[in-house]
């Protein structure tokens, strides 16, 4: 195991400090803790490259990420970099966002003028490389006064980035990871226009045609992530508390950008007996639920279900 210094990068190709660029902005992504996000980088980067960026792609990455998924990942485009991660001082232990500070580490790339950080959530349906022209911070806005973090416009800076750590104890954080704390940190910030970071979220939890909207230039994908359901459908559907998250629409864009993945990239969105498993069962859920709309009824051809998740060797 290599071991990191806390302020740190190492390249996970060379082994050494990494300094090497082709231009002087990049779109980073973040992956820590756990690799249920690799499916999600490797669909952001394919989307990222078709709409033809002239920019850098960076995935910073901690040891949790195994040597397969590394692999994977560095076919689909993106350049590692492997960090050591940050915790949260106000997240519970074992939430979902205890190590969310590690996207902190944005501000250390110091080898580039400007950083379009895109959480591994988010597919790309127009170039956004126009949107570099910002200042720090920039972002599309969670309500009236505050951002999410979910995309941002960032200048790296050691020092920028010193400060925030040396902050992280003293600045609350509205919901215990990197978004309440930004915004208490940056309290004045740019703001993009909302289609660049769309979050996918409707307010009518009983419409059932919740069509995106055109002219997107990303869609985020709140609630149950696409490579978590079926091929078929938003299984955000199945559950009352989710059903806001559920777009048809949104989730076949999704499933768009996969299916020009290579071969060799599919089975990293692979399907798990476990994963087919929750959605049968909120499948009956909503069968006796009996809601309207229905998706509970449709024939799921999804070829996932009668493959097992083997990943390729890299």
């Amino acid at each position: 195991m290599i071991s990191f210094p806390i302020y740190g990068f190492v390249d996970q190709a060379r082994g050494s400090t990494w300094h090497a660029y082709k231009s002087r902005e990049v779109y980073v992504t973040v992956l820590h803790s756990s690799e249920t996000y690799v499916c999600g980088a490797i669909a952001l980067a394919q989307s990222i490259l078709q709409t033809n960026s002239t920019k850098d792609l960076v995935l910073l990455a901690d040891d949790s990420i195994s040597p397969k998924s590394l692999g994977g990942l560095k076919a689909a485009g993106w350049k590692i970099k492997l960090i050591k991660r940050i915790r949260s001082p106000h997240a519970k232990k074992g939430a979902y966002n205890e190590y969310n500070y590690s996207k902190l580490r944005i501000w250390q790339l110091i080898e580039y003028a400007k950083v379009m950080f895109i959480d591994a959530d988010l597919l790309v349906l127009k170039n956004l490389d126009e949107f570099f022209s910002y200042p720090q911070l920039s972002a599309v806005g969670n309500d009236r006064y505050m951002f999410n973090s979910g995309l941002m416009l960032i200048e790296p800076s050691q020092c920028m980035f010193n400060n925030l750590m040396k902050n992280i104890y003293t600045l609350g954080s509205y919901n215990g990871g990197d978004q309440g704390f930004l915004n208490e940190a940056f309290t004045w910030w740019h703001r993009f226009p909302s289609k660049v970071n769309h979050l996918k979220v409707f307010q009518d939890p009983n419409n059932p045609s919740r069509k995106i909207k055109e002219n997107l230039h990303t869609i985020h994908y709140l609630g149950l992530k696409p490579w978590v359901c079926y091929k078929d459908y938003d299984c955000n559907w199945d559950m009352m508390d989710r059903r806001r998250y559920a777009s048809d629409s949104a989730h076949k864009k999704w499933w768009e950008v996969y299916d020009t993945l290579p071969s060799t990239l599919k089975p990293f969105c692979g399907l798990t007996k476990k994963m087919d498993g929750r959605i049968h069962k909120w499948r009956g859920i909503a069968k006796r639920a009996g809601f309207r709309d229905q998706h509970w009824k449709i024939k799921v051809k999804d070829r996932r279900r009668t493959l097992h998740m083997m990943l390729p060797t890299f």
